[in-house]
């Protein structure tokens, strides 16, 4: 099921019918996980969120996971944007740029488990200052930001 869910997820948010935007899978788990804008608090009307960078999580990388953790709180956002490992057959530390509605920028970071009966889990979630969100910002093209709707 999640060799699935990461398919639709790569695929997420591209597929379009006329106007509407299909399911977008991560939107809804990103809801999800947060329930509420961690910049504004409020819903997450007119918000978007972009895909950053992923790595690969488990015991044998355990240095290569902290480098990533260190570098991801110190908003090192050109380092962080390096790491594009990913194997549908192990564990993943997914990083998300979140832009609310207000221009504010969030990042977040979620455990997506290759085990089926487990769920993705948002282990952090750090709310920006201007300078540091115009720096993620700049480093995600235009192309890259979907909508973050609850369905």
């Amino acid at each position: 099921m999640n060799r699935i869910k990461r398919w639709w997820n790569s695929v997420s948010g591209k597929l379009t019918t006329g106007a509407l935007q299909m399911n977008d899978v991560t939107a809804r788990e990103l809801c999800r996980m947060l329930q509420r804008c961690p910049v504004c608090g409020g819903e997450f009307t007119e918000h978007t969120y972009a895909h950053f960078a992923v790595t690969v999580f488990g015991d044998d990388v355990a240095a290569r996971v902290k480098e990533f953790l260190t570098i991801c709180e110190e908003h090192r956002w050109e380092e962080v944007q390096r790491f594009q490992e990913f194997d549908a057959n192990r564990d993943a530390l997914v990083a998300y740029a979140m832009r609310c509605s207000s221009g504010r920028l969030a990042a977040l970071i979620e455990r997506s488990p290759y085990e089926t009966y487990e769920s993705d889990r948002l282990i952090a979630c750090d709310v920006l200052d201007d300078a540091s969100g115009r720096q993620l910002e700049k480093l995600v093209a235009q192309t890259d930001w979907r909508k973050l709707i609850w369905t």
